[in-house]
């Protein structure tokens, strides 16, 4: 169903686009306006982005095979790289041309006159392109997709442009010759502009981004949801578009039994596939939740943390005895782009007011970057 909503948006663009654009390009011709011209070319590239979205939603709909487990879905993202790379090449082609157009002063007297008739059209594809938009942006809530949530983007800078066109060919029309060729120039400097955050927006999640603050707080309290699930950290996720690859760590007593540990681990992924459809991994970090000195150093560990700029939370604090003496350990997150030359320092914040208070406990701490900490 998600599959044939994305399709359906896809074929309704492309067949308004390739319309808009041959209307645009038929008027630009008869006025010998740059701008309009060059509006033409945006209508095109958001075609081709359209195109795009159609490629991708067939491609993504493939299930997974030996080559590629997690499924196909990031070809969306490979596809709209391809198209905003051609995007910016059009619109230095584009902007070449106007550009030239300015330097020879232009021809106030070129082409016919913008007249009623011709303002007309342009407001009537302005609303079309806006009616597009909101189309594509409508399907984009109702089935999450980022890539119709672009192409909706799309249609408005192309209504925008086609406003800046009207501006240009109305100064003509006053004998501001130039006018028309800025309007050009403005519309390529729009395509390369929307071209690039599209290579940008492709890029990232290839390269593997962080999820949403929102999406780990839910992971996080579908986890600690779960009875005895002391806390969670290390929350990863692995998005192939509607596929997850998460992985989690909780925290519980290690007091229960192996099979108990592996009933929880089961109930949590359950419910984390529910929400985020894929696979899951939970890993169990059993800590000693009923030692005597526990809370106390808990309470040290927490000042230190909550005292020092440069750290973040803690966890997975655990005491046990060991050869007749006490042993603890502790694993601290800090700042990620502490250096770490200053490593030595900061556990050294951590590890000495422990040990001025229980001198015989050999206190460990482990310092690392956990990018899901709060």
């Amino acid at each position: 169903v998600r599959s044939r909503y994305g399709l359906l948006e896809g074929w309704v663009s492309v067949v308004g686009n390739l319309l808009l654009a041959a209307a645009k390009a038929a008027l630009g011709l008869s006025l010998q306006s740059a701008g309009l011209i060059a509006d033409a070319v945006h209508s095109l590239s958001d075609m081709a982005s359209s195109v795009v979205v159609i490629l991708s939603f067939r491609i993504s709909s493939k299930p997974p095979d030996p080559e590629h487990p997690f499924g196909h879905a990031k070809a969306e993202y490979v596809a709209t790289l391809v198209v905003a790379l051609l995007m910016i090449v059009a619109g230095f082609q584009v902007g070449e041309d106007a550009a030239l157009g300015l330097l020879r002063g232009g021809s106030a007297g070129a082409g016919l006159p913008l007249t009623w008739g011709v303002f007309a059209a342009l407001v009537l594809m302005i609303a079309a392109k806006e009616a597009l938009g909101g189309f594509s942006r409508t399907l984009g809530r109702m089935i999450g997709s980022g890539a119709l949530a672009a192409d909706a983007w799309h249609h408005r800078t192309d209504a925008l442009s086609t406003a800046i066109v009207i501006v240009g060919l109305g100064g003509r029309n006053l004998g501001i010759a130039w006018l028309d060729g800025a309007a050009g120039l403005l519309v390529a400097l729009w395509i390369v502009y929307t071209g690039t955050r599209m290579a940008l927006d492709a890029v990232s999640p290839l390269l593997g981004e962080m999820a949403p603050p929102e999406e780990i707080e839910a992971l996080r309290q579908i986890a600690q949801a779960v009875p005895g699930v002391v806390s969670t950290h290390d929350i990863k996720v692995h998005s192939y578009g509607t596929f997850h690859f998460t992985t989690l760590h909780c925290e519980l007593s290690d007091r229960l039994d192996v099979h108990k540990m592996h009933e929880i681990s089961v109930l949590i992924e359950t419910r984390i596939l529910k929400r985020f459809p894929g696979e899951c991994v939970v890993h169990m970090d059993p800590v000693n939740l009923y030692h005597p000195l526990l809370h106390r150093v808990s309470d040290i560990v927490k000042d230190a943390v909550v005292a020092h700029p440069l750290l973040v939370e803690f966890r997975d604090l655990n005491l046990w005895g060991e050869n007749g003496g006490e042993r603890g350990e502790v694993e601290v997150s800090v700042v990620p782009d502490t250096p770490e030359a200053a490593y030595a320092e900061l556990r050294a914040h951590v590890v000495d007011p422990v040990r001025e208070q229980f001198p015989a406990l050999d206190f460990t701490v482990h310092l690392k970057v956990d990018f899901s900490a709060a």
